[in-house]
Order: structure tokens, then C-alpha cells, then sequence
């Protein structure tokens, strides 16, 4: 009877051990007296390794319940053969596992599938994602997120910028992949602004925390709320406390600058109003701005408060009506 058991251990031991793929066949050569289809057993075992939660395996419970399931008693234990052993306790592992034995048995994965969202120039869009979470797409971002999260993590992908409500799960961390660094959070809202277009990059908290890491994994930093971090082409960013404001007003419909250089601004303003900003002399595009400024006023508006504000400037608009209008800003005469 003991000699019995300690088969079982052994065998049980060789199903629950993933790593070991020589595990099942050094098995079967320590006793001859037992059948054993070894070739059965190891193509199921790495059917079984890709899907089962080997971690969470209770050697003890699957064997009571065997043995149960076979009405075992001494007799019947010794008299079975170790293929009928085996059998049975794949089929327990693939109950066990949760109904599994469809998907082990047709031998595929279910394929991830992805919708791409992809926000025109001068607009704004909002959308919920499967688990609860809330995006708002700034204009001419690009997001890419799966139809369905899978059990273990949640992962989307941004190209422009992006204010995110993550609706907390301790058990699937939440992904933001852009271009050279990745944002993970547990639960929390933040914007990032990552458009593959500029120089410089931005990851500010409002909520929670969150964790920057690069693309190579050589840097990794935490955020907490009230700060924002700057990068510049992945490299290390640059963490300073900040009105969180200033960096998520476009959701509410609000331009917000702060002593930011005119030609940063003109590039958030082709975006926002779908137009073509041009300098006549570069020594323009230095000049430094602070104001706010409804975004769903006529972008001409918009430039004439900022000739207001400094006196140097003013601007010129060229209307097209096969592609998009041009705003030339010129030194006022």
C-alpha cells in the first residue's frame, strides 16, 4: 500500500511540474511493472502548462478526489494500471483547471483582438473601456486597446494624448505603452501626452500612482499625486510638482499656457483647430506665452489675443478649401 501511494506521489508530482519536461519520462523507467503511455502524457502535460495555473495546484485535494471519483479502496489501487492512473488524473487537472478540456482538446488560443481609435485634427472624443476605465482622446491621437482584457494584465497602447480614469483592479495592473516608455497603474487618473510627432513627452497624476518605465527597462520612477514628468526622447524624465490643471484642461474645452514658447504652442493649435502654422522668422518661435483661452473660439481669436498680449506679433490666415488653412505669424510692423 505504501509503495502504491508513493507511485502516485511521483506521478502526481510529474503532472504538476511544468519546468521539468524530462520529469514524466525518468518516471517511467523506475518501474517497468506499470503500463505507461509516456508519448500520451507529455503532449497533454504541455497542452496543460500553457493554460493551468500550476501555482495554485493542491497535490493532496486532487488525490482525495480521485480517489473518491474511483470509489477507491485498497484492492482497486493495487490492482489498476498506471495508465489508467494517469488518465484519470489528467482529466481531474483539466476539471480542476475550469473546463478546459474543450480548449486543450482543439489545441488553439483565443486570439486577441484590438480596436484602433483614431480622434481627427480639431476634435475630441471620449469612450469606456470593457473593465470600466474612462479615456478622453485629445485631437490626433492615435489609442489601441483590446475588445476584451485577458486574465492577467490590462494593456493599450497611445500615440497623442490621453486623460485616463482607471477603474482600480489589484489583480490586472493597467499598461500605457507609448513610444520609448510605458505608464503602469493599479487604479488612478492621469494624462499623458505622447504624440511620436514631438520631442518631449508628459506623464502628470491627478490621482493614485503610477509607475514610468522605459521602453529598455534601464529606469524606472513613481509618481505621486500633484507631480509631472517630462521626457525627452525616453531618456530619464525630469519630476516636478505642478497644477495638474494646466496639463488636463483640453478635456473640459480649455487652452491653457504657461510660460510656454510660441512654437510648442502652435503645434497644439494645428492639432486643436486642424490648421497649418507657419513663422516668417524663427526668432518667433521663441517668444514665451502664458494665458487660458476657450478652445471652441474661432482660431483667429485666439491668435488676435496673443498679438494683444505681446505686441510683436500678429498673423495672417489663408484660407484653402482643398486642404488645410494656413495661419502665417508674422513680426508686426
Amino acid at each position: 500500500m505504501d509503495n502504491e501511494n508513493k507511485h502516485w506521489e511521483d506521478l502526481i508530482s510529474s503532472l504538476h511540474n511544468p519546468d521539468n519536461e524530462t520529469s514524466l519520462e525518468d518516471f517511467s523507467k523506475k518501474d517497468r511493472r506499470f503500463s505507461f503511455d509516456y508519448q500520451w502524457a507529455s503532449e497533454i502535460k504541455s497542452k496543460l502548462k500553457k493554460v493551468f495555473l500550476w501555482d495554485s495546484f493542491d497535490k493532496k485535494e486532487a488525490k482525495h478526489r480521485l480517489d473518491h471519483r474511483l470509489h477507491r479502496n485498497d484492492d482497486l489501487v493495487i490492482g489498476l494500471s498506471f495508465r489508467v492512473w494517469i488518465r484519470a488524473a489528467v482529466i481531474l487537472i483539466a476539471v480542476v483547471s475550469g473546463a478546459l478540456l474543450h480548449f486543450l482538446i482543439s489545441g488553439s488560443f483565443k486570439e486577441t483582438r484590438y480596436t484602433e481609435i483614431v480622434v481627427p485634427m480639431g476634435q475630441m472624443t471620449q469612450i469606456n473601456l470593457s473593465d470600466g476605465s474612462k479615456i478622453w482622446l485629445n485631437s490626433g491621437s492615435v489609442f489601441k486597446y483590446p475588445t476584451e482584457f485577458d486574465r492577467s494584465s490590462r494593456e493599450v497602447f497611445i500615440d497623442g494624448e490621453a486623460f485616463m480614469e482607471v477603474a482600480r483592479d489589484k489583480h490586472k495592473p493597467f499598461v500605457v505603452n507609448a513610444e520609448k516608455f510605458s505608464v503602469e497603474v493599479l487604479g488612478t487618473s492621469f494624462n499623458v501626452s505622447a504624440y511620436s510627432s514631438d520631442d518631449r513627452a508628459s506623464v502628470t497624476l491627478v490621482e493614485g500612482s503610477v509607475l514610468l518605465r522605459s521602453e529598455d527597462k534601464k529606469w524606472n520612477k513613481t509618481l505621486l499625486p500633484g507631480q509631472s514628468a517630462e521626457l525627452q526622447q525616453g531618456n530619464i524624465p525630469e519630476i516636478d510638482d505642478v497644477n495638474t490643471d494646466f496639463y488636463t484642461s483640453w478635456k473640459d474645452g480649455r487652452i491653457v499656457f504657461r510660460k510656454e514658447k510660441l512654437d510648442e504652442i502652435a503645434k497644439k493649435m494645428e492639432r486643436w483647430y486642424n490648421v497649418e502654422i507657419r513663422f516668417k522668422e524663427d526668432e518667433l518661435k521663441d517668444l514665451v506665452f502664458s494665458g487660458t483661452f476657450l478652445k471652441y473660439k474661432p482660431v483667429e481669436q485666439v491668435f488676435r489675443s496673443l498679438s494683444i498680449i505681446d505686441d510683436r506679433i500678429d498673423f495672417v490666415s489663408e484660407t484653402h478649401t482643398d486642404q488645410k488653412n494656413i495661419i502665417y505669424i508674422i513680426r508686426k510692423e
